[in-house]
């Protein structure tokens, strides 16, 4: 037996509960990860390296958040999402825009359209894409892990929390080229990497040239040397808690300053006359009499709330967080005709944002749609020739004049 060991039996006879150093490390790194979850997402200096560092190893090429900010935006992001109405509505606004009608794969080959109805059917695709879609925009990266039958190729979809990645393995030799995720293990169990869904290069294996993995993964608003994604609502996530806690403590200041207060005004009367006159004149209720001669003024008060400050202010920061969303003013709580005029001359500019997310989703469905007719032919459900004809994803037009009906 070890020294260390009949030290640590003699003391936890003598002080029975007395961590050893194990139990004290354990406790120590917990705290430090609580700490450091508390601090502000900007929080990103460590010039001692001391743990704000990618888990594999700071990297300076790779142009990533810090683990902790990285974590730090997803909690926000929920947390948003429960409780902002602005930045719900305009997540929710983008999902209904882009996906307005059905996405659908399709495929000109009738074989290769039985299995791609198949897989849609079974994974729910048409319901639950959209809605992926929009919580890629609010977290920045999903990954989606993949289940493949091992008898006749059958895909299915499974979606695993942005959070628990803990770190996205490039290729050393391409940047751009993302091989594994690591994810965090359940229940105390160790980490573990599931390839990304890419093209294999293995000439020995039955999948060579086609999409094999264990997961998909996509990440959006990213440098192309940062494997990470961030939030389109990561600039933005401050500016509408702002203006949102500005309008909620104007309307409760308000709810006390729009109660009036009768201002009476007794002429000749010294103080002691004033608190008797008081004791006989209870102020009015609503419908009743009241007379007094000329040496009594009567007043109702009612303090001035400032609402055309009020609305000058709130428009400022609604005009900075709709630019900053790149969306007009007006399709958020607005109206009249002014409003509608810029509707119509604003209408044109999101048509392109919007466009090119539905272009990038567009690009993942195909993805996954190829990965499906690859599986089945690498499980032999499919002959080579008929998966030549691919699939193409669906998805509903985003024109100027939808907008113009749904912003008007």
């Amino acid at each position: 037996m070890k020294l260390d060991d009949v030290r640590n039996w003699f003391a936890q006879k003598i002080a029975v509960g007395l961590m050893n150093k194990e139990e004290v490390t354990d406790l120590i790194d917990q705290q430090l990860r609580i700490a450091k979850m508390a601090l502000p997402i900007t929080a990103n200096y460590d010039p001692k390296n001391e743990g704000y560092r990618r888990m594999s190893g700071f990297d300076s090429r790779l142009r990533d958040l810090m683990p902790m900010a990285q974590d730090r935006m997803f909690e926000i992001a929920y947390f948003m999402w429960d409780n902002s109405l602005m930045m719900r509505r305009l997540a929710v606004m983008d999902k209904s825009f882009i996906f307005n009608g059905q996405i659908k794969l399709t495929s000109a080959e009738p074989d290769v359209q039985e299995i791609l109805d198949a897989f849609q059917k079974k994974n729910k695709l048409a319901l639950k894409y959209p809605d992926r879609a929009m919580w890629l925009s609010l977290l920045g990266e999903q990954v989606c892990p993949v289940t493949v039958n091992p008898y006749n190729g059958a895909v299915t979809l499974a979606y695993e929390d942005p959070s628990d990645i803990v770190d996205v393995l490039v290729n050393p030799m391409n940047i751009e080229e993302h091989m594994l995720i690591e994810l965090r293990g359940r229940a105390g169990t160790q980490t573990r990497k599931v390839n990304i869904v890419r093209e294999s290069t293995d000439i020995k294996s039955t999948a060579f040239g086609r999409l094999d993995g264990e997961c998909f993964f996509w990440r959006i608003n990213a440098p192309p040397n940062s494997p990470r994604g961030r939030s389109d609502f990561l600039t933005l996530f401050d500016w509408i808690d702002g203006l949102e806690r500005y309008g909620f403590n104007y309307l409760e200041r308000a709810e006390f300053l729009l109660n009036f207060v009768w201002d009476v005004t007794l002429k000749g009367m010294n103080a002691d006359q004033i608190r008797e006159w008081l004791r006989d004149n209870p102020p009015p209720e609503p419908g009743s009499l009241r007379a007094h001669n000329e040496n009594v003024t009567w007043e109702a008060v009612s303090p001035d709330i400032k609402a055309a400050d009020f609305k000058g202010g709130f428009d400022m920061g609604k005009a900075i967080v709709m630019g900053g969303a790149g969306r007009p003013s007006s399709w958020f709580g607005e109206g009249g005709k002014a409003y509608q005029t810029e509707a119509e001359q604003f209408g044109q500019v999101p048509i392109a944002d919007l466009e090119s997310r539905s272009y990038q989703h567009q690009c993942n469905l195909e993805e996954i749609g190829q990965f499906v007719i690859d599986q089945a032919v690498i499980h032999r459900r499919l002959n080579e020739e008929k998966a030549k004809a691919g699939c193409r994803a669906e998805m509903p037009e985003i024109s100027k004049k939808d907008l113009t009906k749904l912003v008007n």
